[in-house]
């Protein structure tokens, strides 16, 4: 029972006790009808459509479980006399969990929700911060029986006494946070490992970071990536990516697409060590462990990792290293992190420049902060508007991705900068856009909004907002499966151990309540996040997940095997230092060589040409002038998968030429 319920009057607490109570018992009534009627859910929930006769036991189920409610509530009253309203109270409130469990068995059911995230998403956030609440009625509630629960205590101390003291011994909680990345890692190297198999790769992207590793470790020019920038061009025009020369020894080692694609699972996977050691200086150890862990369900960090390869999300490693040696002071540690930043992508240098503002602004490690600020800064501004451009032949890449921005008169990004400070409304006037709702959900509903909590919140959305929500009409720029979240997943996190640390602090010198406050954020975050990782989420799912555009090809059927036994087969007729024009699915594995170009930009001087069947517009309209004025020679013919060679033969063309 709280203060403010010890102060009211008895019939207004009853009239509480049992509105709360008639809730929950409606609640479990529904979830019950849920769990054991899983074949009429999808219709009930999604049409209204459901036999009268499952109508019933719906409304059966629940109002059988309202009068059990009831019931309990009347004898409690009964049998307790005078004590009996306190007792119904503790009791209801201890139970107030209940109340969720209508809408548990729906939320965590995926065939609802295809096409409906908006929905979904509203839900989420009602469990999360019905949770949220449940849990803090429960913390602020005396136990039911508190001699059995001190008898309990007693008994089990010494048991208690010795797990503390072994578990002193090691860092138990970083263990397990070591152990979940490493979890991680694994399991979304065998995952994305196997989408590649199974041709759910591109030449946009791991076929152009796979070529640019090739020719870096066999000397080749600076960042030489033949599937974007064609047989001359230079990949640093795009992204200067120098952290490739780190990954070099590595690559050297295993050659091969595969090898990148663990790379970045495990880098991925193990910025939850850095995250944990961060927030465990502000939140304690466990509680810390508990955000790495939140941060490893999170579904915009799955989707980045299941596209491709990219850099991108290779900088929050360093950024939460660099973020956690800046506040302990361990200088030499706060450099090479920090280098190891700016090298992986000029934009992650822009993010560690935001990481700077933060230590300085919030008094984390503020001479720290003016350092990575003006360095991270600084290197983005000169890599972005001189020295990328310089390579691009005077042009900049991606300026497609904001062309919205562009005043009639300008170019670049300097105008689209210009555009954005000097004019706001004009810029959040074309930047709105409804699409962009369901992403921002996607991305803070798992969090419960915490981030935005503080005045600080408004730093930490500052890289989401300039690189994704002031995009226009660039689609992945605002979608959860592109590697983009990484703007806002860097920073988010960090909010959700600030907003942890102030639930504890007490708001005055009586205010007992902030351990309760934070557990029950906890258990809010933890049900919000469940909810979404089991339906965005690539951990637990059904076929759903997506990487990139599509929906991540991760369950190998015998077709597939089959598929790739075909283009094994093909690939063996081609010799390692051939070129070679491929199809987008195709390219990723054959891009271990010098040259290997993306069909539906252009043949260039490829020796080999090789495509799937149906072929994409684009890409049909390279191959066919080709392939019928016989400059290429059909070799091989698989049915979804042709191989063609320069000054062959254009006997076996026809065939093609006619599908």
């Amino acid at each position: 029972m709280t203060r403010a319920d010890a102060g009211s009057p008895p019939l207004s607490r009853l009239a509480r006790l049992l509105g709360l109570a008639t809730l929950e018992g409606a609640s479990m009534g529904m979830g019950v009808w849920a769990v054991i009627s899983p074949s009429a859910v999808v219709e009930y929930t999604r049409q209204n459509s459901v036999s009268p006769q499952s109508r019933h036991y719906t409304a059966i189920d629940m109002g059988i479980a309202v009068a059990v409610a009831l019931v309990l509530v009347g004898a409690i009253l009964w049998w307790k006399r005078r004590q009996g309203l306190g007792a119904v109270e503790r009791l209801v409130r201890r139970a107030s969990p209940l109340a969720l469990a209508g809408l548990v068995p729906f939320l965590f059911d995926t065939r609802l929700w295809e096409g409906r995230e908006l929905e979904f998403l509203v839900l989420a956030a009602v469990l999360g911060l019905g949770a949220r609440a449940a849990a803090r009625a429960v913390l602020e509630t005396p136990p039911l029986f508190p001699g059995l629960r001190a008898r309990t205590r007693a008994i089990l101390a010494p048991a208690r006494a010795r797990v503390a003291a072994r578990l002193a011994r090691i860092d138990a909680p970083l263990l397990v946070a070591t152990a979940a990345a490493c979890a991680y890692a694994i399991y979304f190297s065998a995952i994305t490992i196997e989408n590649h198999r199974n041709l759910g790769t591109c030449s946009f992207d791991l076929g152009l970071e796979d070529n640019l590793m090739w020719n870096l470790v066999h000397g080749g020019p600076i960042f030489k990536s033949t599937p974007f920038d064609g047989p001359t061009g230079t990949h640093l025009r795009n992204h200067a990516t120098f952290f490739s020369y780190v990954l070099a020894p590595v690559y050297w080692l295993a050659p091969r697409p595969e090898t990148l694609l663990v790379v970045q699972a495990s880098m991925m996977g193990g910025a939850a060590v850095p995250l944990q050691l961060y927030a465990r200086r502000h939140i304690g150890p466990w509680m810390g462990t508990l955000v790495a862990l939140l941060y490893l369900v999170y579904p915009p960090l799955h989707g980045a990792n299941l596209y491709d390869f990219h850099y991108l999300p290779l900088g929050v490693l360093f950024l939460w290293l660099v973020l956690y040696a800046a506040e302990a002071r361990r200088h030499a540690l706060t450099v090479v992190a920090a280098l190891l930043a700016v090298s992986v992508r000029e934009d992650v240098a822009f993010c560690l420049g935001v990481m700077g503002l933060f230590l300085l602004l919030t008094g984390a490690a503020a001479r720290a902060g003016v350092v990575l600020a003006v360095v991270g800064v600084g290197y983005f501004l000169v890599m972005k508007l001189a020295v990328m451009p310089h390579f691009g032949t005077g042009g900049e890449s991606f300026v497609n991705q904001y062309s919205g921005l562009l005043p009639p008169e300008g170019h670049g990004f300097g105008s689209i900068l210009e555009t954005i400070v000097a004019n706001p409304v004009f810029t959040g006037s074309v930047t709105l856009e409804s699409n962009k709702l369901v992403y921002i959900l996607q991305l803070f509903v798992p969090l419960l909004f915490v981030p935005l909590a503080r005045r600080i919140g408004l730093l930490l959305v500052l890289p989401g907002v300039v690189f994704t929500l002031l995009s226009t009409g660039y689609a992945p720029l605002v979608q959860i499966s592109f590697q983009y979240t990484t703007y806002w997943t860097a920073f988010l996190f960090i909010g959700v151990v600030l907003e942890l640390q102030r639930r504890r602090q007490s708001s005055h010198d009586a205010d007992s309540s902030g351990p309760s406050r934070q557990r029950a954020l906890a258990w809010g975050l933890v049900a919000a996040s469940l909810a979404c990782t089991c339906a965005f989420g690539a951990i637990v799912h059904r076929g759903n997940v997506r990487g990139g555009f599509d929906r991540a090809r991760i369950a190998s059927k015998d077709v597939d095997l089959e598929r790739r036994a075909r283009l094994a087969a093909l690939i063996a007729e081609i010799p390692a230092d051939a070129r070679v024009s491929a199809s987008e699915r195709l390219l990723p594995h054959v891009s271990g060589r010098e040259s290997a170009y993306t069909l539906r930009f252009g043949l260039y001087d490829a020796d080999y040409l090789l495509f799937q069947m149906p072929m994409r517009g684009d890409e049909r309209d390279k191959a066919m002038p080709v392939l019928r004025d016989g400059t290429f020679g059909v070799i091989d013919d698989r049915g979804d998968m042709v191989l063609a060679k320069r000054g062959e033969p254009a006997t076996g063309n026809a065939a093609v030429l006619s599908r």
